[in-house]
């Protein structure tokens, strides 16, 4: 579902109009290209983002033999725009704080500030929450659980549910029926585009250096694997499926030592915020 938003996302600002009543087996690669280029004057990364999608959308509609071909095939990803880089970005536990408080004094929505904190919290990824229901969360057990529909590995996912977040949680569920982060329809969840335009908005107020909300992700791993937290406990945070032996046989989730890795990280967390 999140993958689907995003392409939807891409479609919307940029394929839609672009070749008005053009048959997309007709458009030369020239046309493409100069396309493209236009795109990647100001945001090549983007570009080059948007032409691997292009690409996955059109081979599948030749999978489906919806199409026979098209010139996009005659052009290389490496010639359009910027490749995206190897995310490496690790906002600090100061910088966290910083945006943490942004995001409690901005004027939002309360699902859309506590979507983005309880990401912070958890590190998931965005849309594992974005597309949460309530039947989701057993707040008797402490427990949740992300259904393989909304998991990138296919499988379900269970995190414990720590303090902090079972605040926000508590607060969030007191509020909105099953969505539990909807958009302006309330029957919807927020989409990934109104999500992504509420954090560049945070991000463009904060004198801190360039970050995404993907990137909370590598601050729990670091922040918790410095807390002293077992990297195979850490994987389970993240929702990544372990390797080797352990992704065959090894079906336990540890949440008991996820929910101690994760208080240690608020609690971390909470000392910048005091």
């Amino acid at each position: 579902m999140g993958t689907q938003a995003l392409y939807r996302s891409f479609a919307k600002n940029y394929f839609i109009g672009a070749f008005p009543e053009r048959n997309v087996e007709t458009i030369p690669a020239r046309e493409w290209m100069q396309w493209l280029d236009t795109i990647s004057l100001d945001k090549p990364k983007t570009a080059n983002s948007l032409f691997t999608k292009l690409r996955a959308c059109l081979n599948f509609c030749k999978s489906k033999f919806i199409i026979e071909k098209t010139d996009l095939d005659r052009i290389k990803r490496q010639h359009v725009g910027k490749a995206p880089e190897v995310g490496t970005r690790v906002p600090t536990f100061s910088e966290l704080s910083m945006i943490w408080l942004a995001i409690e004094r901005s004027r939002a929505s309360s699902s859309n500030k506590a979507l983005h904190q309880l990401t912070m919290l958890w590190g998931s990824r965005l849309s594992e929450l974005r597309l949460a229901r309530r039947s989701h969360f057993d707040m008797e057990a402490g427990i949740w659980t992300v259904p393989k529909e909304l998991s990138k590995t296919n499988t379900p996912v269970r995190r414990p549910i720590p303090t902090k977040a079972r605040v926000i949680l508590e607060r969030v569920m007191a509020t909105y029926d099953d969505v539990l982060f909807p958009g302006g329809d309330l029957d919807r969840p927020i989409t990934i585009s109104a999500a992504n335009r509420y954090i560049r908005r945070i991000r463009d107020g904060l004198p801190i250096e360039d970050w995404r909300t993907h990137d909370f992700r590598r601050s729990l791993s670091t922040g918790a694997s410095e807390l002293g937290v077992m990297p195979h406990v850490v994987e389970k945070m993240l929702g990544h499926e372990l390797g080797g032996v352990l992704a065959v046989y090894n079906k336990h989730d540890w949440l008991k030592d996820q929910l101690e890795g994760y208080e240690l990280y608020a609690e971390k967390l909470d000392s910048y915020l005091k």
